[in-house]
């Protein structure tokens, strides 16, 4: 039976680096596969995204509909808090469709476009 510990990785637990990363308000989801293959095997297990090796996390998102440099500060504060001692590196493997564009009529007559 897998234990806590089988989630350490050079010294980083993975799961709470998933956890803290996929609370982010920028972040979809963490995404394994190309571009960076970015995934850890763990015994009975795999985590998507996320890939530690020796003073490096490496993550792997979907993004949201945000500024990337949005995006990569909200991981590497998150990411930094549970593996204080490791680069983070941030690789965006795909963003969500932007948010439907709404029309709003001014009082001229014209339309507005928002987000």
């Amino acid at each position: 039976m897998a234990g806590l510990q089988d989630a350490v990785v050079d010294g980083v637990d993975v799961d709470l680096v998933a956890a803290a990363v996929c609370g982010c308000p920028a972040v979809a989801d963490l995404v394994g596969g190309p571009p960076s293959g970015a995934s850890t095997y763990l015994p009975g297990r795999r985590i998507d995204g996320i890939t530690v090796t020796a003073g490096t996390v490496l993550i792997q998102v979907r993004s949201r509909w945000e500024p990337a440099t949005e995006l990569a500060a909200q991981i590497r504060t998150a990411a930094s808090a549970v593996a204080p001692l490791h680069r983070v590196d941030v690789v965006v493997a795909d963003i969500e469709d932007p948010p439907p564009i709404r029309l709003s009529r001014l009082r001229n007559g014209r339309e507005r476009r928002t987000l």
